[in-house]
């Protein structure tokens, strides 16, 4: 039996905080780039509360993290219908 190793799914909330430590911004300086409180993007990183849509673009473009690639949206994706 072959076994592969299954990549773990990671959150929203697992990207910021990878993206923002890759970046080597601190809570506080990411927050100050969005004008929101260092609160909120702890809140967002544990998962306890998900960005609003005008703050998901802001940690796109704040991250370099690309918006398709944050909301996990395929750019092959076909619409049905």
């Amino acid at each position: 039996m072959n076994v592969q190793k299954i990549k773990p799914i990671t959150t929203i909330a697992a990207d910021i905080k990878l993206k923002r430590l890759s970046k080597r911004y601190s809570q506080q300086q990411l927050a100050l780039k969005m004008g929101v409180d260092k609160t909120t993007i702890s809140a967002w990183e544990r998962d306890v509360r998900f960005p609003k849509e005008e703050h998901l673009l802001q940690i796109s473009e704040c991250l370099g993290l690309p918006l398709m690639d944050l909301l996990r949206i395929s750019k092959n994706r076909k619409s049905v219908g």
